[in-house]
């Protein structure tokens, strides 16, 4: 099941809250020192080498070498919608005005999946029940790396077995994948995923609000803002 549709479908039974939009290190060289001196007779005197400087860096690089500290796991995501990802900045990036209700959805630890949580970001909501937003922003804290990757080797299996065509991006350096042309409801919107550590990201945006020749680039923007506000 994907990031994206299996959040939707949980989305009832989580909270939800809607509202209006506010706004090196340097290796040290070893130095040879040389001295030579001329005898009367124009015969060379005997060189002699100082290892002194030899002696110095074979002490220095036998030191063994202090170990890099293990990166720190994330717990939680430590906000909402509302603190980390605004409408109006949202807007702001993405170059549009919403129109409609935002709404949020904020997910309970899944442990068969290695969940730690997930929010689910709704912008541009009509009123009708089942609507599609504008833009959706999916984020997700696994356990580990290991397991985010996996999420998102699913979400891209679950979409090109619905008929969307995968494509190679870029957020911020970092690989992602964007997918459009899906068969049925939900795999029919374009969508944006990339794990960075132990977090997914998942934006989709309708066909009607961004241009198909500037939507995957508005869309990459969008997920590395998810992932600088989202980030430890």
């Amino acid at each position: 099941m994907s990031i994206t549709d299996q959040d939707r479908r949980r989305s009832y039974g989580d909270t939800v809250r809607t509202g209006k939009s506010v706004a090196c290190a340097t290796g040290a060289l070893a130095v040879l020192l040389t001295a030579g001196a001329c005898s009367s007779g124009g015969s060379s005197a005997k060189q002699t080498t100082t290892p002194t400087s030899t002696a110095s860096s074979a002490r220095t690089s036998s030191r063994p070498a202090s170990p890099s500290p293990a990166p720190v796991l994330m717990k939680k995501l430590s906000g909402n919608c509302d603190s980390l990802l605004p409408q109006v900045e949202v807007e702001n990036t993405m170059g549009v005005r919403f129109a409609g209700k935002t709404a949020y959805v904020v997910g309970v630890p899944e442990k068969n999946i290695g969940r730690l949580g997930y929010l689910n970001c709704r912008y541009g909501l009509n009123a009708n029940v089942g609507a599609i937003p504008e833009t959706e922003i999916g984020i997700s804290l696994y356990n580990t790396p290991g397991q985010a990757q996996q999420r998102l080797a699913g979400t891209i299996d679950d979409y090109r077995s619905h008929g969307a065509t995968q494509s190679a991006t870029s957020v911020s350096g970092t690989p992602g994948t964007l997918l459009v042309g899906g068969d049925g409801a939900g795999y029919n919107v374009p969508l944006l995923v990339v794990a960075f550590g132990q977090r997914t990201v998942a934006v989709s945006v309708v066909d009607k609000l961004l241009a198909p020749s500037s939507r995957g680039a508005v869309m990459a923007k969008v997920a590395a803002l998810a992932l600088q506000r989202t980030a430890p």
